[in-house]
Parts: structure tokens; sequence; C-alpha cells
């Protein structure tokens, strides 16, 4: 009878342990996906760095809309997106070096659609930053890659003054 009982008492231990395990694993799945994203992202910004206008072009598919605190823009192929870049990348923040990732986070809008909402801050060659800015960069999935259609770059939100101190 106590054997009985015990296993009464166990069974529900044992049957639910399982879905708890493949989520665990769901979960472990959909967070090394995020980070490769994520890794992918800086890539991205690595390529900016060494102006590797090739690379960058690697990332996106056309056409894609660009917005950069202003009106957006439409860029219609690979040859159009490095004149843009060669453009942006001589005008970047004077003594620009590299950029580092601040935070992301990744918002999926569908399977085959996602976003990077990105902080990120530019050094110069003193590591000083001279810059921090905040951009989405929204992709799709084109032949099992994801490449990325818009980007928009979001002012920064300024700090408030605590009220309490005045």
């Amino acid at each position: 009878m106590k054997k009985i009982l015990i296993i009464i008492l166990l069974a529900p231990i044992f049957a639910f342990s399982q879905p708890r395990n493949q989520m665990n694993n769901e979960g472990m799945k959909k967070a090394f996906f995020e980070k490769q994203l994520i890794d992918d992202w800086e890539e991205y910004s690595k390529a900016f760095e060494y102006a590797d206008y090739n690379k960058i072009a690697s990332y996106f598919t056309y056409p894609l809309t660009f917005s950069l605190l202003e009106n957006p823009i439409i860029i219609e192929s690979k040859k159009d997106l490095i004149i843009f870049y060669k453009n942006m990348r001589t005008n970047v923040q004077e003594g620009y070096k590299y950029s580092l990732l601040d935070r992301s986070k990744i918002i999926w809008l569908s399977k085959d659609v996602y976003m990077i909402d990105a902080t990120y801050s530019r050094y110069n060659e003193d590591y000083k930053r001279i810059y921090q800015g905040r951009g989405v960069y929204m992709y799709k999935k084109i032949d099992d890659k994801w490449k990325m259609f818009s980007v928009s770059s979001l002012p920064m939100p300024t700090k408030k003054k605590d009220k309490s101190k005045n």
C-alpha cells in the first residue's frame, strides 16, 4: 500500500518534468539563436568600422529604407547603398575609431521578420565615447538568410531631472 501511495505522489513529478525540459531546451535554442542575430549585427557594425562597403552591402536586401532622424530615403541597389555608406562614413564623428553595442532588444514581428532596437556608442582612439545613438534595424528572411530591409535612427531619450533634488 505504501508503494502505491508513493507512486501516486511521485507520478505527477515525472509526468510533468518532460515538458519543462522541452521548454528549457526551446528557450535555450531561442536564446542561442538570438545571440547569433546580435553577433551578426555586431559584424555589420565592424564592417562599418573598417569601411568594408561590400561586406556592409551583404547584410541588406533591396529596396531598403533608411531614415536617419530626417526624411527617409529608399535605396534601390547595392551600388547606391555603397555610395550612401561612403558618404555616411566620411561624415561620421571626428576621431571615430570603433563602435560598441550598449544594449539591444530583439522583437519578433512574425516568424520571418524581426527588429533589433539597438543602442550603441562610438569611440575615438583614446577609448572615449564621442557619440551614442539608437537605431531600429528591420530584418526579413531571404533564402534562409536574415537581411536588413529598413534602418531607422531614433533620438536618444533625454534624462529627466530629479525634481526632488531642486
